[in-house]
């Protein structure tokens, strides 16, 4: 039987797992070994995208580990080329990727960037569609700012759960976070380990090594301690899922928690992210 162990966050009808799997850079065989281990350990949250090259692959991994598509949580998101002038394109894009996901529905859609070419009036109202279509079960957002989700909201009828951004303990989010939060929507986090450079912070390693835990697991944890926030660390490493997935049950103090906010700063983004990116709120 499937376990379940998560927490779970809440956001307009949406009842998201804490921690996922991310899928950013798994291809081919590679990744539809990771997806299945991760479902069959005890994973209930599995995250790609179409800019990702990788729909197929996660769906033969879903269907590899037998377990049922009701159990788990699955998010896609489609990219601005896709959404050009007509929301038609969108309506076909998301298809596209349940057929490539080999599935009825997904839990979450995301638009997955803000593009001015992309007039947020008509590709906020067919993403709405498609969940009163029952072609995704939620909405949500990905690297918007604050201005891109007042737009946004503008023009949705129904709730729009999640903006899936770069977070880490180096990065400054503050601004969007406090917005976020009065919004009811939460904020998941891509590149929760920074690239890796979490594992060679002084003030990491000196928590970790006092809960006898990995650095990973510190930064997973701390991003987990507000309960606005969700955290999709991505690994190719078989080894390695285990250990993100124990990064929920490990408690923080206070005190760590603020020693670990101080290494926020004005250049801690670790993502090349594209010319059309809009500018961040912190």
């Amino acid at each position: 039987m499937h376990a379940k162990h998560y927490n779970i966050r809440t956001a307009g009808q949406a009842n998201i797992p804490v921690l996922g799997l991310g899928t950013w850079q798994s291809t081919g065989q590679d990744c539809i070994d990771i997806v299945s281990q991760a479902l069959t350990m005890g994973y209930e949250h599995i995250d790609t995208a179409q800019a990702y090259s990788n729909e197929k692959e996660v769906g033969q991994g879903i269907k590899q580990s037998g377990v049922a598509r009701n159990t788990f949580f699955l998010t896609t998101k489609i990219f601005p080329d896709d959404m050009k002038f007509e929301p038609e394109k969108l309506v076909a894009a998301a298809k596209r990727s349940l057929e490539n996901l080999d599935t009825d529905y997904v839990d979450l859609l995301l638009l997955h960037w803000p593009d001015d070419r992309v007039p947020l009036s008509e590709t906020i109202p067919a993403l709405c569609a498609l969940q009163k279509q029952g072609l995704t079960r939620n909405i949500g957002v990905s690297n918007f700012n604050i201005a891109n989700i007042i737009e946004a909201k503008k023009h949705a009828d129904v709730p729009i759960v999640v903006n899936q951004v770069e977070f880490h303990p180096f990065i400054k989010q503050h601004t969007l976070q406090t917005f976020l939060h009065n919004h009811h929507i939460l904020l998941e986090a891509y590149s929760p380990l920074a690239r890796g450079d979490v594992f060679d912070n002084e003030i990491i390693k000196e928590i970790a090594d006092r809960h006898n835990v990995t650095p990973a697991q510190v930064s997973l944890a701390w991003i987990l301690a507000d309960k606005q926030r969700i955290a999709i660390p991505k690994t190719s490493n078989p080894d390695h899922l285990q250990g993100n997935l124990d990064a929920i049950h490990v408690q923080l103090n206070n005190d760590e928690i603020e020693k670990i906010n101080t290494l926020a700063r004005s250049d801690g983004r670790k993502i090349k992210h594209p010319d059309y990116s809009p500018e961040w709120d912190d």
